[in-house]
């Protein structure tokens, strides 16, 4: 048997991570997506205002994480238990306030929560969806 070597592990660094996002897997009903993706339309109000409180906010790759949330949330119902509570982890933790990095206090501040979502996309198996992280790296 070939094993695949995995292109997007969770970052390592800080090493909560990885059990912080796990905390937040879970199965949702389909409801309940909806839901978090009206969240996830909140968070980014959020995050346009403290981009015009701070221009070092990425603003861009905030929406490029929203774009691909917002697309795994609205096929949710396609996906088998297990991608379901990695689909509600990615967002959960692109949208958390106690995330592994503080979002608006670094200008990296959204490159692990891109990481993340690039490791949820690659263990979903959407490939076409992924996120250039070192192209929003200041």
């Amino acid at each position: 048997m070939i094993f695949k070597r995995k292109k997007h592990n969770l970052p390592k660094f800080p090493d909560y991570i990885p059990s912080g996002f796990n905390r937040l897997r879970e199965t949702i009903s389909d409801e309940a997506a909806q839901a978090l993706q009206m969240e996830l339309f909140d968070y980014m109000g959020r995050v346009e205002k403290e981009k015009s409180e701070d221009p070092m906010v990425n603003l861009k790759l905030a929406r490029e994480i929203a774009q691909v949330s917002s697309y795994l949330l609205e096929h949710y119902k396609d996906f088998g238990n297990k991608q379901k509570s990695l689909i509600v982890a990615g967002v959960r933790y692109f949208i958390s306030d106690g995330d592994g990095v503080a979002d608006f206090e670094f200008a990296s501040g959204l490159i692990d929560d891109a990481q993340v979502m690039n490791h949820v996309l690659e263990e979903v198996e959407v490939a076409d969806k992924f996120i250039e992280v070192d192209r929003h790296r200041y």
